[in-house]
C-alpha cells in the first residue's frame, strides 16, 4: 500500500482510497492509549462497560473497536446478526479477554503527528466537534428517553470519521484543502476535496462504512 502520511498527490479513485484505509494503522488519542495500558494491567477487575467509557470521548477508537468486532462476526459465519453499535456492545461480543489480546499498545495521533502541528490542530478540531456533537446528540436522546441513546451517541461521534482519517494518514492533502480554503473563503468543502483528493469525503465515508 502507499505510504499515506507522506501522500503528496491524491488517489485515483474512490475505490484506491477504500482499500489504503483498510490497510492502514488508525492512532488513537494518547490519552485512550495510556488508558488501555492502564486497564490491560488490572484486566480481571475490567468490564465492557469500564472500557466502553474509556473510549466514549475517541471517535477513532470507537471506530476501530467496532471495525474489529465486525470482522470477527463475518469470520464466524453469524448468519444474518447485525453488527454491534456502541462500543460497549462490540467489546461484549468479543470478550475482554481476546480484546486485550487484539488490541496491544496503541499507536497515538500525537506520536504520528508530531511534526506536523497544523495538522495536529486541524485534526484535533474536527474530534473536538465530534465529540461535543455526541454529548449533545445523547443529551437529546436522554431526554427523549430514546431507547437508541447511546447508539445516536455513537453515530454522532464517528460522524466526520473520514476526515479524522485522511488528516491522520494524507496530512499534506488535508493541509492543502484547508489552504485553499483559507485563500477563498467562497470554495465550498465539496469542491476543494475533490479538486484535492479526487474524492468527496462524505461519498468516502459511506464507502468506508460499506466495506
Amino acid at each position: 500500500m502507499p505510504d499515506l502520511l507522506r501522500l503528496t498527490a491524491p488517489l485515483p479513485r474512490l475505490e484506491a482510497w477504500v482499500d489504503a484505509f483498510a490497510q492502514a494503522e488508525i492512532p488513537v488519542l494518547a490519552d485512550t492509549a495510556e488508558a488501555l495500558e492502564h486497564m490491560r494491567a488490572t484486566e480481571d477487575d475490567v468490564d465492557a462497560h469500564i472500557l466502553g467509557e474509556a473510549f466514549s470521548s475517541d471517535p477513532l477508537m470507537t471506530l476501530k473497536v467496532l471495525v474489529h468486532a465486525s470482522e470477527q462476526r463475518r469470520s464466524r459465519n453469524a448468519g444474518l446478526r447485525a453488527d454491534a453499535e456502541t462500543v460497549t456492545a462490540a467489546l461484549v461480543l468479543t470478550g475482554i479477554s481476546p480484546f486485550f489480546r487484539a488490541f496491544g499498545p496503541q499507536p497515538t495521533l500525537e506520536a504520528v503527528l508530531a511534526d506536523h502541528d497544523e495538522a495536529l490542530l486541524g485534526l484535533s478540531r474536527v474530534m473536538q466537534r465530534a465529540e461535543r456533537a455526541s454529548r449533545y446528540a445523547l443529551g437529546f436522546a436522554a431526554h427523549r428517553a430514546d431507547p437508541d441513546a447511546a447508539v445516536i451517541h455513537s453515530a454522532a461521534l464517528l460522524h466526520d470519521f473520514a476526515e479524522m482519517l485522511i488528516w491522520c494518514e494524507a496530512t499534506d492533502l488535508m493541509l492543502e484543502i484547508q489552504r485553499r480554503q483559507r485563500d477563498d473563503p467562497a470554495l465550498r468543502s465539496h469542491a476543494a476535496q475533490l479538486s484535492v483528493l479526487n474524492v468527496d469525503l462524505g461519498e468516502l465515508e459511506q464507502a468506508l462504512m460499506r466495506s
